[in-house]
Formats: structure tokens, C-alpha cells, sequence
């Protein structure tokens, strides 16, 4: 059965991913940032968003820690460059179709974020 935190943990990523889409088109379309800056910037801002709602909604913690938003950025990264090798080893070195490659490349960036998520980013101390 899946808990709780696991579904909340997923709608939170959902719902993010809508409102990024939302900034990010207010930064191109109206704010009119190069599209390089306004992706880091949306990005980020949902980066340290999502990090607060999970560390207080998703994992109950009563407020944030320094060292789980440096663990969170962690796995962010790593979700990204999992995400990057994937797609790109997929159609570029194996010829996959790129809409393949990219679900494919998705799907290993979400086992990546579940993992690192919920066994390293949220682990209390004395289970690390």
C-alpha cells in the first residue's frame, strides 16, 4: 500500500511543476528574461518552495533545517543529471526516439527523487 507521505509527497510534485510552468511564463512572456535565467530562476524559486511545504506538509517537521535544504538541493541536482544522462544516452549514443528517451529519462529522475527523498533528504539523523 502506498503511505501517505508518498502520495503527498507526488501531488506536491504535480502541482509544483504547474506552477513553475506558470512563473516561467510570467518571466519570459511579461518580465521578458532571456529564457536561460528565467528557467534557473523558476527552478529555484520551486526548488526551495517544494523544499518548505514537504519538510513541513509531506514530513512533518516543525520548521526547516540548513542541512535538509542542502541534502534536498543534493538530490535536486542529482535528479537533474539523471534526468540529462538518461535522455541524452537514450537517443543520442542508443537512438531512441527523444519523446522515449525523455519519458524514459523522466521516469529515472522520479525513481531518483523518491529514493534520495525519502531515504536520505527527510532520514532522522540517527537512521542515516
Amino acid at each position: 500500500m502506498v503511505s501517505r507521505r508518498v502520495v503527498s509527497w507526488f501531488v506536491l510534485g504535480v502541482v509544483a511543476a504547474g506552477v513553475e510552468l506558470a512563473l516561467l511564463r510570467v518571466l519570459v512572456e511579461l518580465v521578458e528574461w532571456p529564457l536561460p535565467i528565467a528557467t534557473a530562476v523558476a527552478a529555484e524559486a520551486l526548488i526551495l518552495a517544494k523544499f518548505a511545504i514537504a519538510d513541513r506538509w509531506v514530513f512533518g517537521h516543525p520548521r526547516p533545517a540548513l542541512d535538509r535544504l542542502v541534502r534536498y538541493h543534493g538530490a535536486c541536482l542529482g535528479a537533474l543529471v539523471v534526468y540529462w544522462l538518461t535522455i541524452n544516452g537514450l537517443a543520442e549514443f542508443l537512438g531512441l526516439p527523444y519523446v522515449l528517451a525523455f519519458v524514459l529519462g523522466t521516469a529515472a529522475s522520479f525513481a531518483w527523487s523518491l529514493v534520495t527523498n525519502f531515504l536520505w533528504v527527510w532520514v532522522p539523523k540517527a537512521a542515516r
